[in-house]
Order: structure tokens, then sequence, then C-alpha cells
């Protein structure tokens, strides 16, 4: 039987300036550190961190990659079709770090996220998305979320210092989508929205594109929005690249690639149409709100975007409540007549509903204020684009 530790493979740095080889004096270096990681957890160097994930991946003759690479692949996959492995750093996040592992198996390079927690409290929050993620991703297969394959440790060991276990799940790498953020273009004297692609160079979107994309993020949120149960994805957020992106002949493709939590967010006792109604709105009123909301290049200070992704958000709410599984909207008004509901709303009504969403919803120091300072232009061009869908589109 072949020994998985003679399976060539490749430990590498993905950096701005490029792909960087993890050997000798490089291994060493330290990676990056996620925001709030203390200094003990930050402690990691690149070469034993991407050992311990090839220390995963190979564990047990490589039985649980090779059942990812079955269920990828859609045929048994035998120890000796790996002709080869690399494992690269690819995020350095708030919860945990993100490396990318791609497996050449007869004549097809398949890629996989390996989520790595560090300290006992990513380790829970690791624990939780696997565990939702492997929930939610079954609803609409291949469609919206990554799936997920398994979980367990790699073992970290660096020379002089106690061993210690790296927590760690595995699931489908969305290959070719990057993340996006807004960056002030000094060209235009505007923010515009920026995909990250190493792989064909960095660029902005088109207004058209732009607007698709937000479309299709909020389509997504609401196709996982519980009509009866009022739970939802929750908490999301573009400066933490929740959402990752694609184009193909100037098409967008978009795809949600973690779930922090799902649950309720409001704690209503009645379960007749009027609450639900109420819980919908201000669950449409956050996503109008939270899709603004972006950290300037991902890192710097939180920033608003542009009037016209509203167009985008409206339609893919829409959208959503169209689709999404009968079992979670029964008993739910058909799209026209929401929409015409929400035409109805004066701005006082839309005011009155935006101080309880300020009330449920979570929100920064930072996040606050810029609201605030927004919220009248807000409604005003969201009642706008309401009443514009409304003369448009039949749902």
């Amino acid at each position: 039987m072949k020994d998985p530790y003679q399976i060539p493979t490749r430990l590498i740095a993905t950096t701005p300036m490029g792909d960087i080889p993890v050997r000798e004096e490089r291994g060493a270096r330290h990676l990056p550190v996620g925001p709030g990681e203390s200094d003990f957890e930050a402690d990691l160097r690149y070469e034993p961190y991407l050992k311990a994930v090839r220390y995963l991946l190979l564990q047990k003759g490589c039985k649980k990659i090779l059942e990812a690479l079955a269920s990828r692949l859609g045929r048994i996959v035998q120890l000796e079709e790996i002709e080869w492995i690399e494992i690269r750093t690819e995020k350095h996040g708030a919860c945990y770090h993100v490396a990318r592992a791609d497996l050449k198996a007869a004549e097809n390079v398949v890629s996989f996220a390996v989520n790595v927690a560090v300290s006992d409290a990513t380790r829970s929050l690791l624990e939780r998305d696997f565990r939702l993620l492997r929930r939610l991703a079954q609803r609409y297969q291949g469609q919206c979320l990554p799936q997920v394959y398994f979980k367990g440790a790699g073992l970290y060991k660096e020379r002089d210092k106690r061993s210690r276990w790296l927590h760690m799940f595995v699931a489908e790498w969305f290959r070719g989508y990057h993340e996006f953020h807004l960056h002030y273009d000094q060209s235009e004297s505007s923010l515009r929205v920026l995909l990250w692609d190493l792989d064909r160079g960095s660029r902005f979107l088109s207004r058209k594109q732009c607007v698709e994309a937000y479309r299709q993020m909020a389509r997504i949120l609401t196709l996982y929005y519980d009509w009866n149960n009022f739970r939802q994805i929750y908490p999301w957020h573009h400066g933490a690249g929740d959402f990752v992106l694609k184009t193909e002949k100037g098409r967008v493709n978009l795809r949600l690639i973690t779930v922090r939590n799902y649950e309720p967010m409001v704690d209503f006792r009645t379960r007749k149409s009027s609450g639900k109604l109420l819980a919908l709105i201000l669950f449409f009123l956050h996503l109008t709100v939270q899709m603004r909301l972006d950290r300037l290049d991902g890192v710097g200070d939180v920033v608003w975007a542009e009037d016209y992704c509203l167009e985008g958000v409206v339609v893919g709410f829409l959208e959503g409540l169209a689709l999404g599984d009968e079992k979670f909207r029964r008993g739910i008004p058909s799209g026209a007549v929401i929409l015409d509901l929400l035409r109805s709303f004066t701005k006082k009504d839309w005011l009155q509903m935006l101080e309880q969403y300020l009330d449920i919803y979570e929100l920064s120091q930072e996040e606050l204020p810029l609201i605030q300072d927004h919220a009248d232009t807000h409604l005003d061009k969201m009642k706008q684009v309401i009443g514009e869908v409304y003369s448009k589109y039949i749902f």
C-alpha cells in the first residue's frame, strides 16, 4: 500500500507578491496575526502550521480526504491515484486561519478549504460553523454554501517547543472565487467594488456587475430565512469576506462561504401573520442596511456603499422569497403582496422600523453613526427603488 507521506507535497505561502515556497528560513517566519489573537495563539510559524494541515489530510491512510475526493468526483478514489498535494496559506481572520489544499488525482485537481482554530474559544466557533454549514448546505445543495466533509486535528510541532493540536475542518473550496471590497478609486473620486483576483489581477466591477452581485447576495440570505420561526443567517459582514465572487465572460457568480449562526433575531411570542410580516420586514430592512457596510479594502474604516446597491438588494430579496423551500415558506404571502406592503409604507413608518432594527441587530461603534448619518437618504432611495421594482417586475 502506498505510504501517504511519500506523496509529493508542496507548502506555499500566498502573498500579494505571489506564491512563496515554504522551506528553511521562510518556513520559520510567523503567520500574520488574526484580529483578537493573543501572543501565544499568534505564535504560529509557516512550516509547522502547513505541516499540521498535512497531518490532518494524511492521517489514517488518507481515509477521510479520499472520501471527500470521492464525493467531489462522483466515484471511489484510491490512494494510489493521488499524484501530488499542494497546501497554501490563504487567510488569517478573526475566528481562524484558512488554508487551501489542492490534490491532483487522475487528471483532476480538486481544491479544499481547511479552516484552522488555534485557541479553545475559536475551536468552539469552528465546531459551531462546521455543524451549521453541514446542516444548511444540504438545503440547496451545491448552490449557495460550501459542502463540508470532515473535522479533526493536526499536530503542530515546532523545534524546542511543546507540540499542540490545531483543530480543523475540511470543506469545499470555491475555485476561481475571490473576496471583494469597497476601494477608493482616485480617478473617479468614488468608492468602487474591487475584486481581489490574484490569478488574473485585481479589477473593479462594473456598475451592472455590482448590482448583480448585491442581487445574488440578498437572494442567498433570503433563501435561508425561515418565515415560520424567524431564523436567519446572522451575523455576516462584507468586511469579513463572507461572500466570494467570480466573473466569467462578464457574468457574476457568487457564494457565501461561512455561517456563524442561524437563530431568530426577534423574540415574538405570536406566530400570527402580522408578527411574521413584521419580522420579515425587519429582515428586509437589515438586508438593505447591512449590504451597504464594508471595510475599506477589507481592513480599513467602515464605509457606505453607493445607492445603486439597493437595485440589486430589493430584487434579490423578492427572488429569494419566491425560490425558497416550501417547507420554510408555508403560509407566506406572495412576493407581489409583500412588495405592495413595502410600497405602502411612509417615510415615518420606515423611520419607526429603523428604530426597531437598531435595537435588534448588533452594530459596532463605527457602524452606528454611519447608519444614522445616512438614514434619511437611505430610506428615500429604498422607497424609490421599491416603487421602480413594483412598476417593472411581476413576482
